[in-house]
């Protein structure tokens, strides 16, 4: 029943239909039926259903036509049609010997948000559905539930949304298939449409449009308005079709999938990129096969940070048999060129289907789109934070008004500008026939502000200003005094990210001076904005305590970052001091040997660090109380050579190592 994935990103439904087609007026019953039949078996779903209802006219009641009906509505995502279609069929089914009728009319009524009748079908398909056959309907009946009380909860008009849906006019949306938005920049948005409109018509003859072309918008003021469209891909992908664009961060980049029917009836999709150079946009590349799986369709490419934290590119894809659309990465070498892809696995990828992956770096998350985690209805766009131990946490759906009971995907967000987008085929203006039937783009905007903090560490020198590396500077919330972050200024700056309607304090300590101590507010604060404090140390000397005391060291293994047998052993006396002295911050002090580059060497001690910090924050040590602090190749404890050159394995076991050292006691 689950309508074809790229009928559903590439609007599909009657691409390679070139014959002449009749009216459905001027065929007899068996004619309208036979046609749709075809048209069915070509994809051309929304096509098919105008030959099906003329069929239905004229021999009414026909229990064979209203059987393609229903799950032929429900797959063209008209919900209402499919739900009446399904209502009709279950009234014939006395005996309930096909209970599967309850539960797709019950997935049209949760597509169309009236989440308490389809509850009620979603228990009564539970009820009859006792045949094994039903066991996998079964399953993702808990799930719809699920989605339908989130559903009712989220319509609970006393719940505070963070966003607000405006669906886009400006001659952006039309009766065609608007989709994939890309930021461009600041005020140019660039999007993908497909027409499948009738565009003549004779009492013989249809003709569709069959055009898919990239489309520029532009911000006005308050409002996007098309500007043209985006020619310059023109000579390079000519006979193909565009779809699911997307910038790399600096905006030089433009990624995308190209679409064409190699063979009948199947499509392939391949990722293409595209750089800007002196103003120009460079002929399409199509990357190498690292990306793009010839058995497989490759889309909607995003750059982004990867599990490990290395720079590369997010893609859906179906290469893996019986699984769907799952998503993958492809981290970016040094000379631009991609690794192989992997695949993200649990909890990203489901036994649905995965895609529009959106990389928002200000906060490392992967936003997607998914229909195998249950939610509002359809697809529903879901984020999941990337911790600095490469894990993602469990996705959380965004909710109302970015979700809906309909299929909802290709979220893109700016926080900064307080503006995104998402792609809905949710109850729209520009197609009167079926409201549900067509994709708009859709902007989401947000009241939220977002105040910050920075500033500088430095002393005077003989009348020169100089910055100062070795302090730490602290970020409390003052009300619930609760540690809101920590870090060293190593460069003699800083910066924190707040929260509105606060109080804070900022704290910086470097041993050999006193304490200095700031306080500003965000109560009332009115939009975003930046506080700035320079803080200047003197030779005031400070009281140590245990500050500066080295607890224990764990070593590694050459090139891993996997506990070693022995590493609890040391870790208990991180834990048992924490135990006893829970006032204090513990810097995770993580090292390599020289072996490798320095960048890999960095990425190895960030590695090395996580694996400590995860296993103490099992053990209850609170994550304000940790700060990991990854140094590479920079501070080794011993020689890695010996004094003639040669290789000094005893000095690289050393350095191999991660260091607990008590840096900060936390005035509570």
């Amino acid at each position: 029943m689950k309508r074809n994935l790229l009928l559903l990103l590439l609007g599909l439904s009657v691409v390679s239909i070139r014959a002449q087609l009749k009216s459905p007026a001027d065929l007899s019953f068996g004619k309208n039926k036979s046609t749709a039949k075809k048209l069915l078996k070509r994809g051309a779903v929304e096509a098919a259903i105008t030959y099906l209802e003329a069929a239905a006219e004229k021999k009414k009641g026909n229990k064979r036509i209203e059987k393609l009906l229903a799950p032929t509505a429900l797959q063209a995502r008209n919900y209402a049609e499919a739900a009446h279609y399904f209502s009709l069929l279950m009234e014939r089914d006395k005996k309930q010997k096909n209970p599967e009728l309850i539960y797709y009319k019950a997935t049209a009524l949760q597509q169309q948000e009236k989440y308490d009748e389809a509850i009620l079908l979603f228990n009564q398909f539970k009820k009859l559905a006792v045949d094994d056959k039903f066991s996998d309907l079964v399953k993702a009946t808990k799930k719809a539930i699920e989605g339908c009380k989130l559903g009712i909860a989220q319509k609970d008009s006393s719940v505070k949304k963070e966003f607000k849906a405006i669906h886009l006019e400006g001659g952006i949306n039309t009766t065609a298939d608007e989709q994939s938005v890309a930021f461009q920049n600041e005020k140019n948005l660039l999007f993908s449409t497909w027409n499948n409109s009738l565009t003549a018509t004779t009492k013989k003859i249809w003709n569709f449009a069959d055009r898919s072309t990239l489309q520029l918008a532009q911000q006005q003021g308050n409002t996007w308005q098309l500007k043209e469209s985006f020619s310059a891909l023109k000579e390079s992908t000519d006979g193909q079709y565009v779809t699911t664009p997307s910038f790399s961060d600096d905006g030089h980049t433009l990624y995308f999938s190209m679409c064409k029917e190699e063979v009948a009836l199947q499509w392939r999709c391949d990722i293409y990129k595209s750089d800007m150079a002196n103003g120009v946009w460079q002929k399409a590349e199509k990357l190498n096969t690292s990306i793009n799986l010839p058995t497989a369709n490759n889309l909607w490419p995003h750059v982004g940070k990867a599990p490990g934290g290395e720079e590369a590119l997010y893609f859906s894809s179906n290469r893996n048999p019986g699984k769907g659309y799952d998503l993958f990465y492809a981290v970016r070498n040094g000379d631009g060129s991609f690794q192989r892809a992997k695949t993200l696995g649990a909890p990203i990828n489901t036994k649905g289907d995965e895609i529009a992956p959106f990389y928002d770096y200000e906060s490392n998350t992967l936003f997607f789109s998914t229909n195998g985690m249950g939610g509002l209805g359809g697809f529903d766009v879901v984020g999941a934070q990337r911790l600095v131990i490469g894990d993602f946490l469990n996705p959380e759906n965004l909710g109302m008004p970015v979700n809906s009971g309909a299929d909802d995907y290709g979220f893109v967000y700016k926080a900064r500008k307080n503006t995104g987008f998402v792609i809905s085929n949710r109850q729209s203006v520009t197609n009167t026939a079926c409201t549900t039937c067509n994709d708009d783009v859709w902007l989401l905007q947000t009241s939220r502000i977002y105040p910050a903090v920075k500033g500088e560490v430095v002393r005077w020198n003989v009348g020169n200003k100089e910055a100062v590396t070795d302090a730490y500077v602290s970020l409390a919330e003052i009300t619930t005094n609760t540690q809101a972050g920590y870090m060293q200024a190593i460069d003699g700056t800083f910066f924190f990210d707040v929260e509105a309607e606060q109080n804070y304090k900022l704290v910086l300590k470097r041993e050999g001076a006193a304490d200095i101590e700031k306080t500003f507010s965000t109560v009332g604060l009115q939009k975003s904005d930046t506080f700035f404090f320079s803080l200047v140390v003197d030779s005031i000397p400070a009281v140590k305590d245990f500050v500066g005391a080295k607890l224990a060291t764990v070593f590694w293994d050459y090139d891993k970052f996997q506990l070693t047998p022995t590493a609890p052993d040391s870790l208990k006396k991180v834990i048992d001091f924490y135990t006893a002295n829970p006032q204090y911050i513990i810097e995770v002090g993580s090292h390599t040997d020289s072996k490798g580059d320095s960048k890999y060497n960095l990425q190895l001690s960030e590695k090395r660090g996580a694996a400590v910090v995860k296993f103490l924050l099992n053990k209850k040590i609170p994550a304000k109380r940790i700060v990991n602090k990854p140094y590479g190749e920079d501070k080794p404890l011993a020689p890695n050579t010996t004094s003639d050159g040669q290789d000094n394995p005893e000095g690289r076991a050393l350095n191999r190592r991660t260091e607990f050292t008590v840096i900060e006691k936390v005035k509570e």
